[in-house]
């Protein structure tokens, strides 16, 4: 039984993709296709499979007069010259941390106890865990201090501090 329902399933099948579709011009000029031409007209059958290749002679097609209307005659788009943006060489001067403002940090300061004694830092990033926020507060080394300062503050106030000399 299941046999003799997959031949007919199979039959269906490539009954249905074997469909032809016609073409033909009805009295008013017009081009029409279907899969059932009127009965008075000559139709010619329609080669539907999709690899199918389209043969153009060789002519180049050539534009609909509605795409062309509102195109304006000249270039499409005016091309203006943008100067290219110059590297960042010194954009901010690097501030550090002196000796004395890094022995007068404790843990437990707020993050504004900390900007009023060691300034703005050179770079600063902010990475989130469930429930706070870790921010690093990062001091880089100048010619007169090698060190850089690390400052990490968890809740708005400080929980750790490192500084490490560059090599």
């Amino acid at each position: 039984m299941k046999a003799a329902l997959g031949v007919i399933l199979i039959v269906a099948a490539t009954a249905c993709n074997a469909a032809e579709a016609y073409k033909w011009v009805d009295e008013k000029g017009i081009t029409n296709y279907g899969q059932k031409p009127p009965e008075n007209v000559r139709a010619t059958p329609v080669d539907t499979e999709p690899r199918g290749v389209i043969e153009t002679g060789g002519e180049v097609a050539k534009p609909r007069e509605a795409e062309t209307r509102g195109r304006p005659q000249g270039p499409a788009v005016q091309v203006i010259p943008v100067p290219v943006p110059r590297a960042y060489a010194s954009a901010v001067p690097v501030r550090g941390m002196a000796f004395d403002t890094f022995i007068r940090l404790e843990r437990g300061m707020t993050e504004g106890e900390l900007l009023m004694r060691a300034g703005r830092p050179d770079h600063e990033t902010v990475e989130s865990y469930w429930d706070y926020a870790v921010q690093s507060f990062y001091y880089f080394p100048t010619v007169a201090d090698p060190y850089t300062t690390v400052v990490r503050l968890r809740g708005g106030r400080i929980s750790e501090i490192e500084r490490v000399k560059k090599f």
